[in-house]
């Protein structure tokens, strides 16, 4: 009896770490079966509804719901909801687009479900879960997202229900200057002052916190409590 307690505990122990991880904030989930992550996400409420998006510099995951309170909003070709898709090629998969009858069938279907939002945080902040499958245009090509969490993403507004492309660095979005401050912080925060780089890295980290200001605004100054902080980036 001891050794099926041991047996099932490594097997329990072993389940539990096949499952992803969790970061704060983050968008992640299994895409075709592999641990597929955002390193930047948001979410906006326009036009009554629910706009949430994170991406990896290389695709992008869009979720966008037709109201902005608790519950569950389901995917298909003739819902008003919609997950999308754009992979590292400029692809894009959504979930209203119809399947091929020669290729599959799984219907282009799904759910977001969301679960709380946390209005004592700042920016305030929702969590939920999805799944879904989503064709390209022609109906030929299929992604699966299951097993997804969309844990504590802030809501910052600026967002809209196209897909961002900042690739060529151009900050027209809020979305695009979180980005911007997630690589620029990234980099500050890991050089000490004694380094030759500082005054550029941190210059660099104190104007892309001012884009944010400007996207993204600032209603309680803690944006630009940090950059009265960081100053002329002067040692």
């Amino acid at each position: 009896m001891k050794y099926i307690l041991v047996l099932l505990s490594l097997v329990t122990l072993q389940n539990c770490t096949d499952h992803v991880e969790f970061n704060i904030p983050s968008i992640q989930g299994y895409k075709d079966g592999e641990v597929w992550k955002a390193v930047y996400q948001a979410a906006d409420i326009d036009f009554g509804g629910l706009v949430i998006e994170g991406g990896n510099n290389a695709e992008t995951l869009l979720f966008v719901t037709v109201d902005d309170g608790r519950g569950t909003y389901t995917f298909g070709e003739n819902s008003p909801n919609e997950a999308r898709f754009k992979d590292a090629n400029g692809v894009v998969y959504s979930t209203k687009n119809a399947p091929d009858p020669s290729l599959s069938v799984y219907p282009a279907d799904g759910e977001i479900v969301i679960q709380s939002f946390d209005n004592n945080a700042t920016p305030k902040t929702l969590t939920g879960i999805f799944w879904f499958n989503a064709y390209t245009a022609d109906g030929l090509n299929r992604i699966n997202f299951n097993e997804g969490h969309v844990y504590r993403v802030p809501l910052v507004g600026g967002l809209d229900a196209s897909m961002t492309d900042s690739s060529e660095g151009i900050i027209t979005t809020c979305l695009d200057a979180l980005i911007a401050v997630s690589a620029a912080a990234l980099n500050f925060y890991s050089i000490n002052q004694s380094s030759s780089n500082y005054t550029s890295y941190c210059i660099n980290y104190r104007e892309t916190l001012k884009l944010q200001i400007n996207f993204c605004g600032d209603s309680l100054g803690n944006l630009q409590e940090k950059v009265d902080t960081l100053g002329d980036c002067t040692i």
